[in-house]
C-alpha cells in the first residue's frame, strides 16, 4: 500500500501527459481485424488513488493474423494500465506486443511464427495491472471496455472481484491517504527499474536531513497538511542538496504532517529481479527491498490441422514393381435350373394295350373230344399290324425322353404277344373238341 503511494506521486507528471480523448484509442486501429476477447475477472484493492486494479481474460482467433488485436480500456479513465508487455504464447513464443497506453491497453500480433502457421482456434489468456487514477476521486466505479464495447463493471474496493466493495468503502474513490510515518519502499516502472520514496512523519519547524546510501535525492520535497495527498493539501518545497555526499537538507512548511521525497530510480540489471535501497533521516536508517513485478502477461495455443499423409515419389532409377493381382472372386452357387413353360402341347405317351390273359392248363375244362375223322387244323395268326398313327415328332419326344425306334418295338412285342395268345386258344379249344368227340 505504502507503495503504492509513492508510486502515485510519482506518476502524476506522466498520467498528466493523457493527450488523447477515450473514443480516439480506438480509432487508430480502426481497418484491422479485431481478435475475440472477454474480461473474466476484475479486482480494486482500495478505493484511495494508486491502489492496484488487476484484470483478467480471454482472447481468441480463428487463426492467427499480422494486424490482429483487442483492446481493453477504462471507459472513464478511472485506472491507467502500468506498463506494456510482449504479448507471448504458451510456449514463449512472442507474436507481438501489448502496449499501455495510459487508460487502454491494446494487445496487436506482429508476426505469425511458422509454427502457428498452420494453426486455428488460437485462444489464450492475458492479466494486466493498473492503478487507480486522480479521474476516479468522488466516482463508485467504472465500466470495462472492451474492442469499443462495455462488457463489465470495476466497483472500487472489490479486492475479491464479486461486483460489492469489500475495502475502503466509508466514502467513495479518494486520493492517497497521506498518514504520518516513516518509512522506505519501492516499486517497478515500465522498464523494470525500480523507483524509491522516503516518507517521514514530520514536526512543525524541525529540519531533517536524509542521505541515500546508493542513489541521488532530489531538491523537491512533497508535504501534507490534511489525510490525503489532496492536491488543496499539498505543497512542494525545494531543500538543499549535496549532489557529492547523496544528501538533502530540509525543513517543512508550518502545518506539515507528513513529507515524501524520491530518489533516483535504480535501473534494471538483466537478470536481476530484485533490489535494496539503504537511506537515512537525521541518523536513523531505513532499508527497503522491492522484487520486479510484471505489469502483465498473456499465454495461448491453438490446434494443428492434421497433414494428409504424403505420397510416395517413385525412383526412376528402381524397376517398376508388378501389380498385385486382385484376388477373384469366389463364384456364387448356381442356382437349380427351373423348367421354363414351353408355348407347345406335351405330347402324350401312346397308352400301351392290356394283354388278354391267357389261361393256364390246370385252369381250362376239357373240351369234347373231335371225331375222329376230323383233324384239326392250326391256324397260324400273324402279328397285330403296327398302330397306324404316326409317332409324334422327334423333337418332342426328346422332351418325354421317349425315340421312335423306342415306341415300334414296343407295339410290335405287344402284338405278337396277342397273336401267340390267340394260338394257344384256338389249340385248346381243338382238343376240347376231340375230347368231346371221342366219348
Amino acid at each position: 500500500m505504502k507503495l503504492q503511494k509513492i508510486w502515485a506521486a510519482g506518476a502524476a507528471l506522466t498520467l498528466a501527459a493523457l493527450a488523447l480523448p477515450y473514443g480516439a484509442a480506438y480509432a487508430a486501429d480502426e481497418a484491422a481485424p479485431t481478435m475475440t476477447a472477454q474480461v473474466t475477472k476484475a479486482t480494486s484493492a482500495s478505493r484511495q488513488t494508486s491502489s492496484e486494479v488487476a484484470v483478467e481474460g480471454t482472447w481468441s482467433a480463428p487463426r492467427l493474423a499480422v494486424g490482429q488485436h483487442f483492446t481493453v480500456a477504462s471507459k472513464d479513465g478511472g485506472f491507467k494500465w502500468l506498463a506494456s508487455f510482449p504479448f507471448v504464447l504458451d510456449d514463449g513464443t512472442k507474436i507481438g506486443d501489448c502496449e499501455a497506453n495510459e487508460a487502454t491497453l491494446t494487445c496487436s500480433v506482429t508476426e505469425v511464427p511458422a509454427s502457428y502457421a498452420d494453426k486455428t482456434d488460437v485462444t489464450g489468456s492475458f492479466h494486466a495491472r493498473a492503478r487507480l487514477s486522480d479521474a476516479a476521486v468522488g466516482t463508485e466505479d467504472t465500466q470495462i471496455v472492451v474492442n469499443g464495447e462495455v462488457t463489465r463493471t470495476l466497483v472500487w474496493g472489490d479486492k475479491e472481484g464479486t461486483g460489492t466493495c469489500t475495502n475502503d468503502c466509508a466514502s467513495p474513490a479518494h486520493f492517497e491517504y497521506a498518514a504520518p510515518e516513516t518509512l522506505k519502499f519501492g516499486w517497478t516502472n515500465a522498464d523494470k527499474s525500480i523507483s524509491w520514496g522516503i516518507k517521514w512523519a514530520v514536526e512543525a519547524g524541525k529540519t531533517y536531513t536524509l542521505t541515500d546510501e546508493t542513489n541521488k535525492l532530489p531538491k523537491a520535497v512533497k508535504c501534507s497538511s490534511g489525510p490525503t495527498w489532496d492536491p488543496a493539501t499539498t505543497t512542494w518545497t525545494d531543500g538543499t542538496l549535496d549532489e557529492s555526499a547523496h544528501t538533502l537538507t530540509f525543513t517543512p512548511p508550518a502545518g506539515s504532517l507528513v513529507c515524501v521525497v524520491y530518489p533516483a530510480a535504480t535501473p534494471h540489471v538483466e537478470g536481476q529481479t530484485a533490489y535494496t535501497n539503504r537511506a537515512t533521516i537525521n541518523g536513523t536508517s531505513l532499508e527497503a527491498t522491492a522484487t520486479i513485478k510484471a505489469s502483465g502477461g498473456t499465454d495461448g495455443d491453438g490446434k494443428t490441422k492434421p497433414k494428409p499423409a504424403p505420397v510416395p515419389t517413385p525412383d526412376p532409377s528402381m524397376p517398376t514393381p508388378a501389380p498385385v493381382p486382385s484376388p477373384l472372386p469366389k463364384p456364387s452357387p448356381k442356382p437349380t435350373p427351373v423348367p421354363t413353360p414351353s408355348d407347345e402341347p406335351q405330347s402324350s405317351p401312346t397308352p400301351t394295350p392290356t394283354p388278354t390273359t391267357v389261361p393256364t392248363p390246370d385252369t381250362v375244362k376239357p373240351s369234347p373230344k373231335p371225331e375222329p375223322t376230323s383233324t384239326p387244323t392250326v391256324e397260324q395268326t400273324q402279328p397285330a399290324p403296327a398302330p397306324a398313327t404316326a409317332p409324334a415328332p422327334q423333337e418332342r419326344l426328346a422332351k418325354t425322353g421317349a425315340t421312335t425306334d423306342g415306341i415300334v418295338l414296343s407295339v410290335g412285342i405287344i402284338a405278337f404277344g396277342i397273336g401267340v395268345g390267340l394260338v394257344i386258344l384256338r389249340l385248346l379249344e381243338g382238343r376240347k373238341h376231340e375230347e368231346e368227340t371221342a366219348r
